[in-house]
């Protein structure tokens, strides 16, 4: 009783999130929605896993946290601008801004 409760807050904590991280009014609060949303549904797994007694769930978790952090990271340095092909040394391997 106890962990179905918990879980529908979370699933409703993780719907909630996902409208901001659809509706951010920039790139950095679609990013922070990203990171909610994912925390939200590695809860949500973790809950599963004590729920059914099913150990296996837990190393989704970890791995769904692995990986969720190097997509942030990964988006973090691209929206920042050092992603962008505008932005690569010339021929000559030098940056001569």
């Amino acid at each position: 009783m106890f962990l179905t409760v918990i879980s529908y807050i979370l699933l409703t904590a993780s719907v909630a999130t996902a409208a901001v991280a659809l509706r951010g009014r920039d790139p950095w609060a679609r990013l922070l929605g990203y990171t909610l949303v994912a925390s939200k549904v590695n809860m949500l797994v973790i809950v599963l896993a004590l729920a059914t007694g099913m150990s296996f769930y837990l190393d989704i978790a970890l791995v769904y946290i692995v990986l969720s952090y190097i997509g942030v990271l990964v988006l973090a340095d691209y929206m920042s601008g050092r992603g962008r092909a505008d932005d690569a040394p010339n021929e000559t391997g030098r940056d001569d801004d």
